[in-house]
């Protein structure tokens, strides 16, 4: 397999000997192959979500004079109408906001688990793990209460005005696409059981292709929400709602939960990379396996970098699993103080790596996480970025309905362990080791990358291919995002799970390394969105293929 590298400034390559004369534009291209893969640029704002809907309706809040944060709110009340499978009110989020002088703020929407949360009543039925799909399973939902959190620090805009294009788009109807219908048929039999489909179709039925899909609960609780700051959500019908509903399927969730939640700011995490500074989100957030593994790969990627080449690879795949191996082990509520003895311990990543040989490293198989969440991309013309990032963990969550409210409760909880001395052992009023990770990295003070993507343990690996290929390997935001990836399945074996064209599996395989490969555009990478800042304010963007986003730009 020939290695796709990066073209250097005035180099030479083989396609040169083309005869010149024919205006063979490719050969100015740093990288040929991947020409065909054009970004959206802009100047004043930008918004990358993986709907184009939503990216439509953030694009119309910045032309309006909102800010980043404004036109995130909106964003994100009209990817929990388009994208219900992904997130809803009923589930989580994590915010990154970066302000035009490269101030970083952390907002925590996590929801802990419920006060009448218990180990011991799960076991005493003889169970190891959270039924993935139970009442037992939820937490208490955070993402609403971020919206008003992030609404009271940054916004200029009303709350109720910022919510209500989702609103309309809910109560209208959008059209369901190839990626939506086929989301409601993977789910179908859960959304069945829990008679959840009434939330989307008046027959009963799976969408069909192309047809509307009309919301009107859930635009009455974007509306209530709006008016009453959250409070509808958390209190009152709404709220009894959700603790009934989550009782009736052996949950633990109640009124007094909900009331007494608050989303929090928190600090961030950080560390250098290519003289860049790489900001995410601390503990419960997995990010800081992101920062492990870039610090320990910053000094051993070759350069000129072959991105597809099987050192370049099994080095990343190699870090991969050893931060995540670290994730498990350290991750869950109180992890924060124990990042900075995860990131010395990956530091010895360069002494123990073999470059010829796959070294298994043992993983706790409930640590493996998979999930389907939402991310979303904003920078307005000031430059104040924001990476927000929701989810209701698996797809549709729980697929515990919630009626009056048009929502699904997420399953997050699912993501706690049963096993005593766990970092993630499920305790009331903790919060469950989280995939979510928004990040945001700065050059010089500012930002320059926004970035973020779905895909549970595939969030990590994503962004770290799309950081090397960025900050490395010259590629920009489209052509980073849109070329053939691999991911790390720690599942039953760890394989390689890769796309056509991501890797040299014969080269992998002589390594040490099981290679599944797989086809072009797989959904199990994840949808990534990325937006660059150029030193000279250019904003350059990308929204991944392997969704239905968009970039919106002016």
């Amino acid at each position: 397999m020939e290695e796709l590298r990066v073209n250097q400034p005035g180099g030479s390559s083989k396609e040169q000997a083309v005869d010149a004369s024919w205006p063979w534009l490719n050969l100015h291209e740093p990288v040929p192959a991947l020409s065909g893969y054009r970004p959206v640029i802009g100047r004043c704002g930008m918004v990358s979500s993986p709907h184009y809907a939503a990216s439509s309706i953030g694009l119309e809040i910045l032309k309006s004079g909102g800010n980043a944060v404004d036109a995130a709110i909106a964003v994100s009340a009209a990817l929990m109408t388009v994208c219900p499978m992904q997130c809803g009110p009923g589930g989580d989020a994590f915010w990154l906001i970066a302000d035009p002088t490269g101030e970083i703020s952390v907002l925590d929407a996590a929801g802990p688990a419920p006060a009448g949360a218990s180990c011991e009543e799960l076991r005493g039925r003889g169970l190891h793990e959270i039924p993935r799909r139970g009442g037992q399973a939820v937490t208490v939902p955070g993402a609403v209460d971020g919206l008003v959190k992030a609404h009271r620090r940054f916004s200029t805009l009303p709350l109720s005005r910022l919510l209500e294009p989702a609103a309309r788009l809910a109560e209208g109807g959008f059209v369901a696409s190839r990626h939506t219908r086929a989301s409601f048929l993977a789910c179908e039999e859960q959304l069945r059981e829990k008679d959840a489909l009434a939330l989307f179709s008046t027959n009963g039925r799976v969408p069909e292709l192309y047809g509307l899909i009309k919301q009107p609960k859930l635009a009455q609780c974007l509306r209530d929400i709006g008016r009453s700051g959250g409070r509808s959500f958390y209190e009152g019908k709404l709220a009894k709602e959700m603790a009934a509903a989550c009782q009736s399927w052996g949950g633990w969730l109640s009124e007094e939960d909900l009331a007494g939640y608050g989303a929090r700011w928190a600090t961030p995490i950080s560390t250098s990379f290519r003289n860049l500074e790489v900001f995410t989100a601390p503990p419960p957030s997995q990010g800081f396996a992101l920062l492990a593994a870039l610090r320990a790969v910053e000094s051993m990627i070759p350069e000129p970098l072959a991105l597809f080449s099987a050192s370049t690879v099994h080095l990343l795949v190699e870090a991969t699993n050893a931060a995540l191996a670290l994730r498990d082990r350290f991750n869950g509520e109180g992890a924060s103080a124990r990042v900075r003895d995860a990131l010395e311990e990956m530091a010895a990543f360069p002494e123990t790596f073999d470059a010829e040989r796959h070294r298994p490293i043992a993983f706790d198989p409930q640590g493996t996480r998979k999930g389907d969440t939402a991310h979303l991309a904003v920078v307005d013309k000031d430059g104040m970025s924001v990476s927000l990032i929701q989810s209701l963990f698996y797809d549709f969550g729980t697929c515990i309905p919630i009626v009056s409210g048009g929502f699904t409760l997420q399953n997050r909880g699912a993501a706690f362990s049963l096993q005593d001395g766990h970092p993630g052992l499920l305790s009331p009023g903790c919060r469950p080791p989280h995939t979510l990770m928004p990040t945001i990295v700065l050059q010089s003070g500012k930002p320059r990358y926004v970035l973020g993507c779905m895909g549970g343990d595939g969030q990590m690996q994503t962004q770290l291919q799309l950081l090397v290929d960025l900050c490395v390997g010259g590629l920009d935001p489209q052509q980073a995002v849109s070329r053939a990836r691999w991911y790390l399945d720690r599942g039953e074996t760890t394989r390689i799970v890769a796309e056509q064209g991501a890797v040299d599996a014969a080269e992998l395989r002589r390594k040490g390394h099981q290679v599944a490969p797989m086809g072009r555009f797989e959904e199990i990478m994840g949808h990534a969105q990325v937006i660059e800042v150029t030193p000279g304010g250019i904003l350059i963007g990308a929204a991944d293929p392997r969704s239905d986003g968009q970039v919106a730009a002016f």
